[in-house]
């Protein structure tokens, strides 16, 4: 593979490889001819469609992260609340409970008789 002096030489190309790149060349510059206004115009547009897309996307990203936000505010402010109110239920319960075990008084008593002699 080499002539001695440390070169490659290269080996020719198999003459049938020639003939398949032949039936597929490239299409040379002649083959599309486009004017640069209408090449820019068409990227131009190609382009601010593609940032409008992903612009309104990114809006709607943004309004969806916001209210997320939003929400889970919301639920947190919810949920301490429901747990204030459910302190203060438990608490009055507390209280109903203590208050139903004092002994009733003797004016209470006396109205019961009161009522059972005027009878």
């Amino acid at each position: 593979m080499g002539d001695g002096r440390g070169f490659r030489t290269i080996q020719p190309q198999d003459s049938r490889m020639d003939a398949t790149t032949e039936l597929t060349g490239t299409p040379t510059h002649k083959d599309y001819t486009s004017r640069p206004g209408a090449l820019n115009w068409f990227f131009r547009k190609s382009r601010d469609g593609w940032k409008r897309k992903y612009q309104d996307l990114k809006a709607t990203v943004k309004g969806y992260k916001n209210r997320i936000a939003d929400l889970t505010r919301s639920r947190e402010q919810w949920r301490h609340k429901a747990e204030q109110a459910a302190a203060r239920l438990g608490a009055l319960e507390a209280e109903i409970a203590e208050l139903r075990q004092i002994p009733k008084g003797p004016s209470e008593n006396k109205k019961k008789r009161t009522r059972e002699g005027a009878c």
